[in-house]
């Protein structure tokens, strides 16, 4: 559940992200053990249909790897790696629907990055892993009309949106592995967003459908107070 900070003044009431109910925490042998199973051929080329098998989408803990998890609804959604799909549309001329075998046979980009939690926590060094969101937009040939970028979570819940400006950046993510390792379901497998120099909460997690629309809205947490657009050190009352 999250808890509401009405902040002093004339500010906006915010409700402050709240961790999973888990609570327990992992070390780092016991967190790459629980997302590693079957992850050696993962991300081979051939080997992919064969390891989707394998693909570990274990729940996770509160805390991981220095991660506050977050969720907000209960628990953390479920999806069978080899039914999923990321559909892309909305304002398109070609739209598409990737199985997550072809979203890993697309050219890996990596980042290393620090993230920065919105209610102040941090962590150094973070490695990513996926496929530039550029990519995808060029692929669907957006329309003149496409302004923005609209995502889903298929928690059902989460939403988010950038700028197209923003979304083209080339250090823009969806990503499919942390520390070099598959994400765990806690941490938004098999797909979430990255945005470097962003708070976290735009990072959205289980991502499954991008919709091309004609203005960026307010997701779920900018519904509940917090800046659209949230660069670390520019937004949220920085």
């Amino acid at each position: 559940m999250d808890t509401v900070n009405r902040n002093a003044g004339t500010g906006p009431t915010r409700r402050t992200p709240q961790p999973a109910t888990r609570t327990f925490k992992l070390g780092r042998a016991a967190f790459l053990g629980m997302v590693g199973v079957g992850s050696g051929a993962l991300f081979l080329g051939k080997n992919v249909s064969s390891s989707l098998s394998n693909f570990n989408f274990a729940p996770g803990a509160a805390s991981v790897n220095g991660f506050t998890i977050y969720t907000v609804t209960a628990g953390y959604p479920t999806v069978d790696p080899k039914a999923y799909r990321l559909d892309v549309g909305g304002l398109v001329s070609k739209p598409i629907s990737l199985s997550l075998e072809e979203i890993l046979r697309e050219p890996a980009v990596k980042e290393t990055r620090y993230y920065q939690c919105v209610t102040g926590w941090s962590v150094n060094n973070v490695r990513w892993q996926g496929i530039r969101l550029s990519t995808l937009l060029d692929r669907v040939q957006p329309s003149a009309t496409a302004h923005a970028v609209k995502f889903y979570s298929f928690d059902g819940t989460y939403t988010e949106s950038l700028t197209m400006q923003q979304a083209r950046q080339p250090d823009v993510l969806l990503a499919y592995k942390i520390m070099d390792q598959p994400l765990s379901r806690a941490q938004g497998a098999p797909l979430r967003l990255v945005v470097p120099g962003m708070y976290g909460y735009k990072f959205i997690k289980w991502v499954n459908r991008i919709e091309l629309i004609p203005a960026p809205i307010d997701g779920y947490w900018e519904q509940n107070g917090y800046d659209r657009d949230a660069y670390i050190g520019h937004s949220n009352g920085a």
